[in-house]
């Protein structure tokens, strides 16, 4: 039999996926694990249980992986957004359901928003852009069309979506990028659990609705 004549087991193709799979999670579980996202390809592969020559096969490089986890990352969070809008809610409820989420979002995502920052700073311009434009404007934008909706049902007061979006992400990223800060200050675990993800989540929107509502 020649080579070329050789076929692939008709299951090869679902091992591949698997194998990429088990790397984009291994990549995400590491930087949780270890509150960085300065993570290196040997350890990646490692934790996948593959050679770290399938990144290479996969992505290209480690930029390509992290592009690639956060690619899936946020465009799970964005799908949601059509379901959000799609709701029979007022623009009070829509927002506080809005903002639950992205808080939910941080807690199961605590390295995001540095590794967006890692990203645009090293990236290539058309990963940078594709960033921007494909990722952070929806839900930029989803904020803005529920405030807009807000305050033309008299239920929101007059304020900037812009700023309003980064009290959001601030507020939303503070208690699980700060791990450090949890333990040696407030002492116990240096990440938060369940349920003080919980406590926190209700008391930021609370905050952020207040600030949000016309009777605050």
């Amino acid at each position: 039999m020649t080579k070329a004549s050789v076929q692939a087991p008709a299951n090869a193709r679902p091992q591949r996926e698997n194998s990429r799979d088990a790397l984009l999670d291994a990549a995400s579980a590491l930087m949780r694990e270890n509150d960085t996202v300065e993570i290196g390809i040997v350890d990646i592969a490692a934790r996948a249980g593959v050679n770290h020559a399938m990144i290479r096969y996969f992505f290209g490089s480690k930029e390509g992986l992290l592009f690639a986890l956060l690619d899936r990352d946020v465009y799970r969070r964005i799908r949601q957004l059509d379901r959000l809008f799609s709701l029979k809610v007022t623009p009070t409820d829509r927002m506080r359901i809005h903002l639950r989420g992205i808080v939910d979002t941080y807690y199961a995502i605590p390295y995001l928003n540095r590794l967006i920052q890692v990203m645009v700073r090293e990236a290539d311009p058309v990963r940078v852009r594709h960033i921007g434009e494909e990722l952070l404007q929806p839900i930029a934008r989803a904020q803005e069309r529920i405030i807009a909706e807000g305050i033309a049902a008299g239920e929101f007061r007059q304020i900037d979506p812009k700023l309003f979006y980064f009290n959001t992400i601030g507020a939303a990223d503070g208690l699980y990028s700060n791990r450090f800060t949890i333990s040696a200050v407030f002492g116990g675990e240096p990440r938060a659990d369940e349920a003080l993800h919980l406590r926190y989540r209700e008391q930021t929107v609370e905050i952020l609705m207040r600030g949000l509502l016309k009777d605050g």
